[in-house]
């Protein structure tokens, strides 16, 4: 503490002292907590609220200011009031129920999830949290992009050592009402005392606290499960000390500031970009103001001050969030799967009319919660979506005050920030009542709005729900309505009396709630189904297939996915084979759909069509899967009423997998039924022949498509580490044999082949031209009893495209073509392309193109019918020449050409078809050359040529035609 006043002293050691101490066991404090009524929680908070009290006057002291002692114990014992009551019935439930919605996504059950696994992966599996094949089982999926709230799992992480999971997620989402409402009041009573504002402050800061904390917004993200859109309480604190930073001089705001930021990217990474954003036009709005945007530098240079201190926050930021933001940033430019184009953004959007409609969940709302989500899931209701921002009528009036009658400048600045975000919640286009195209005397238009510029800049195009920006819309208008309020009472205050005033500010406070009241909120049942609770019992670590099964992320999802079922896995933890994740690479989704066992799930559940040959092979490759992924249980819940398809599917789905799977009812109760799943003997040894439908199972990430490669089926390693599922049930020495050919072209070096069995390196070898045999000893003690995984990585790879010898001779012309052409003529069509542009009319007859030879520009294209040999003739014999022409049948009748055609075809260098029925042609010319030098290619039905650079861009490193493993 050297170097600082007394009297800051004196506040930091009253901020840590307010802090529960080790010396008080919390477990002494609360034994028998999983069985006491509700109204032992309510004691549990209000035993720890002193605390609160304190460490919350110690942060207001923090800020300089002087409050008497009833100022710091009412206010943030207030918001613990207000967080208690409008979160009704929360209380009532807090160790069995969360915010949610049933007929919705259950997203709410990712968040407590995520706790779990945040736990879980640390304490038991000692693994990192931010990779998990616990759901997707056997691929695994990357949590680096995912919603994962990491701030909060931080905060909850001692309290699940103690207490039930949700009970433990509902106070951590107390916790963020209240210092939501917090860190507004003190922002706001900042910048009503920086303003030169003394009278009825600390009421208007309640107020700004209220209406940031309890917005409606907050409140149906909470019913949607949005826990990371609730979890705002950072954002404030950041704005408060960024001002400071601003306005004061010395490091500490700077650093406050950063790890504030670092604190809002936690809970929800998106808030950066909003961070940003908020930051630039806070600074752009006070520097054009009036240049003094950046005070309290001694040497008179506030400008140098000021960006030294915003390099200070800026590096902060970076160091405290480096270990996040590093291969946050990776994956997010190389790992390929970013969302093309605007996903749901316009779906996401804020209608203009909904900022002035109530919410459904507003007890004057006509129609139930459900009722209006059932509505949007349907297309049928007034928005294209929930109904998020409503702003409120009170709420906008006060903030109008504001803006019309105070003469503060800081209100004009908050007011730019407010419209700004207003119209980013508006997104890519204006919407109205769901009509988003309006016609304009007969020209249908749309109205841009400011979202779409954000969509064309990286990083900050990854949020693709527009209406998140209410966050910030609702803390721009708490301030504006601090300042309205303030202005409101002070008035009344000199017209009437001090009490009175106050009681009119209080009025005024209730109304405001009363805007954005939203009760009930609505919960969902989180108590564990008994059943699996039983499951938890089995000792072994193996998989459940779990009904409705399903894999979902932000954006979309295959089968009837059931995000509730997930957090079950919180109690019985056994891996599954569903899951739901935010973004994915294809091949997580690809995996399994491309498994006839899963293809036939799906379908029953999703009301298609099951084709008799489907289920066959799903059948028969059911012992095979389970024997593979080790699936010891099949958990079949309940269908939800209302929730879509399972609701409608649950008996058709049950009925296939009884008969395609074998297994035994073992356990049911609460409405869900556990079987136990009959696995075959372990065979003797093990194989994979790769290229065929069968192996696709066992083949993870880094594999392509099954095809013919030097006279054998197998597939190419498109990556440099490709994985092979290896099921085995003894622990004993293996030895591994793969057949393999590496991709070879002219100067490649050397591939070298390095094999890990369960992340234990096997050895390496130098792999030799052409298909050869390579074998590796695999140790017992690397070996596990289920799933194992063996990965080859190679030294690396390279695309035909670029490295293979391009085929640019027309023939014996010597023309070369100017670009990549391909040509495909079949009886169904004509297609022909010149770089990738299509050069065909594509229609019954000679397809013709004329291309120049030197630019490869398109000149003409015509088509000519079987029977208008003549009419080609002629035309070929207009061509100038050394023009390239292009051509490809479509159809049968090539035979009936004629001499004339044949002989005009001549002059491009070819021979002519041969006039066989049935045949198709294709053909590359230069007009001018000898007879019999141009290419041409005719084929019964089809016929396809191909000039220009190798087509091929995949990466390619080796291919493999078997894998066996044998004692």
């Amino acid at each position: 503490m050297r170097g600082r006043s007394p009297r800051t002293r004196k506040h930091f050691k009253e901020c840590f002292s307010a802090c529960p101490r080790r010396r008080e066991p919390f477990e002494q404090e609360q034994r028998g907590i999983f069985s006491t009524p509700p109204a032992a929680c309510i004691l549990l908070i209000i035993r720890y609220s002193g605390k609160m009290v304190a460490l919350g006057g110690a942060m207001e002291k923090a800020v300089k200011y002087r409050p008497g002692k009833k100022a710091q114990a009412y206010i943030p014992f207030a918001y613990v009031l207000l967080a208690l009551l409008l979160t009704y019935p929360l209380l009532l439930h807090l160790s069995s129920h969360v915010p949610g919605s049933s007929t919705w996504a259950f997203d709410e059950y990712t968040f407590i999830w995520n706790m779990w696994w945040f736990k879980y992966s640390l304490f038991d599996l000692h693994t990192s949290p931010l990779r998990t094949d616990y759901i997707f089982f056997p691929v695994g999926s990357s949590l680096l992009l995912y919603t994962y709230d990491i701030f909060n799992c931080l905060l909850a992480l001692p309290l699940q050592f103690h207490l039930p999971l949700p009970l433990a997620s509902n106070l951590v989402l107390l916790f963020t009402w209240v210092m939501s409402a917090w860190g507004a009041y003190l922002l706001a009573l900042y910048l009503l005392r920086r303003s030169g504002l003394t009278e009825h402050v600390r009421l208007a800061a309640f107020a700004a606290g209220c209406l940031y904390a309890f917005a409606s917004n907050r409140h149906i993200y909470a019913a949607l499960g949005h826990y990371d859109m609730v979890s705002t309480q950072w954002l404030p604190f950041y704005a408060l000390f960024f001002i400071r930073t601003l306005e004061e001089p010395g490091w500490k705001n700077p650093v406050l500031a950063g790890l504030f930021a670092t604190m809002a990217m936690l809970c929800e990474m998106i808030f950066g970009t909003f961070l940003v954003i908020f930051s630039v036009v806070y600074l752009l709005l006070r520097v054009t103001g009036n240049g003094a945007s950046c005070r309290g530098d001694p040497s008179g240079r506030p400008y140098r001050g000021c960006f030294a201190r915003l390099a200070v926050l800026a590096t902060v930021v970076l160091v405290t969030y480096a270990p996040l933001l590093i291969p946050i940033m990776r994956e997010m430019f190389f790992g390929r799967y970013e969302l093309a184009g605007w996903g749901d953004a316009l779906k996401l959007s804020t209608d203009l009319m909904g900022f002035f409609t109530p919410t459904a969940l507003h007890p004057t709302w006509k129609g139930s919660w459900a009722a209006e989500l059932r509505a949007v899931i349907e297309g049928a209701s007034r928005f294209s979506d929930v109904n998020t921002v409503f702003l409120g009528y009170f709420t906008l009036a006060i903030a109008l005050l504001a803006v019309i009658r105070c003469r503060e400048r800081m209100v004009k600045i908050w007011a730019r920030e407010a419209v700004l975000f207003a119209l980013f919640c508006l997104g890519p286009v204006l919407q109205v009542n769901r009509r988003y195209v309006f016609d304009m005397d007969g020209i249908p238009v749309t109205l841009p709005m400011p979202f779409a510029v954000l969509h064309y800049v990286p990083v900050f195009r990854a949020n693709r729900v527009p209406n998140r920006f209410s966050v910030l819309l609702t803390l721009a208008l708490a301030v504006m309505v601090a300042y309205g309020l303030r202005r409101i009472v002070a008035s009344v205050s000199r017209r009437f009396s001090f009490t009175f005033a106050r009681m009119v500010g209080g009025a005024l406070i209730a109304l405001i709630i009363f805007d954005h009241l939203s009760i009930p909120l609505p919960l969902t049942d989180a108590r564990v189904p008994g059943p699996l609770v039983k499951l938890g019992e089995e000792t072994g670590d193996f998989a459940v297939l779990q009904l409705p099964l399903g894999w979902r992320n932000s954006f979309g999802m295959a089968g009837a996915e059931r995000t509730q079922a997930q957090y079950y896995q919180t109690v019985h933890h056994k891996r599954l084979l569903a899951g739901n994740i935010s973004r994915n690479p294809p091949f997580q989704f690809d995996y399994f759909l491309r498994i006839p066992f899963f293809q036939a799930i799906v379908a029953a559940e999703t009301y298609e069509e099951i084709p008799p040959e489907l289920e066959e092979k799903a059948a028969a490759q059911a012992s095979e899967l389970a024997y593979l992924y080790d699936i010891r249980y099949v958990a079949v819940l309940p269908p939800v009423m209302g929730r879509r398809p399972y609701a409608d599917t649950y008996t058709r789905t049950l009925e296939l997998v009884e008969r395609i799977m074998p297994m035994e009812l073992a356990f049911e109760g609460d409405g869900v039924k556990v079987y136990r799943v009959l696995q075959p003997s372990p065979p003797s040894s093990f194989e994979v022949d790769m290229g065929v439908e069968k192996a696709l199972p066992y083949l993870g990430m880094g594999w392509d498509r099954n095809e013919e490669i030097a006279g054998t089926s197998a597939v190419w390693a498109v990556s440099r580490k490709a994985e092979v599922f290896v099921p085995l049930r003894e622990v004993a020495d293996y030895r591994v044999t793969l057949r393999a050919s590496p991709f070879t072209y002219p100067g490649a070096p050397p591939q070298r082949m390095e094999a890990y069995f369960n992340g234990f390196h096997l050895g390496s070898v130098e792999m030799a031209p052409g298909w050869n045999e390579y074998t590796f000893t695999i140790p017992a003690r690397t070996v596990r009893k289920g799933l194992n995984r063996l990965v080859l990585r190679f030294a690396h790879q390279a695309v035909p495209r670029k490295v293979l010898p391009a085929q640019l001779a027309v023939g014996e012309t010597g023309v070369n073509v100017p670009a990549d052409v391909e040509i495909h003529a079949h009886r169904d069509f004509a297609y022909i392309t010149v770089g990738g542009e299509n050069a065909s009319l594509n229609k019954p007859g000679l397809n013709i193109a004329l291309v120049d030879a030197s630019t490869g520009k398109v000149l003409d294209m015509r088509v000519f019918g079987f029977e208008k040999g003549e009419a080609l003739a002629s035309f070929l014999a207009e061509v100038p020449q050394g023009t390239m022409v292009l051509g490809g049948s479509c159809g049968d009748g090539l035979e009936r050409l004629g001499s004339k055609a044949i002989e005009a075809l001549r002059s491009l260098g070819l021979q002519g078809p041969s006039g066989q029925v049935g045949c198709c042609y294709a053909f590359i010319g230069i007009k001018g050359a000898r007879p019999g030098t141009a290419v041409e290619v005719e084929g019964k039905g089809d016929a396809y040529l191909r000039l220009g650079r190798n087509p091929d861009t995949r990466p390619l490193a080796a291919a493999v035609d078997w894998v066996r493993i044998q004692r």
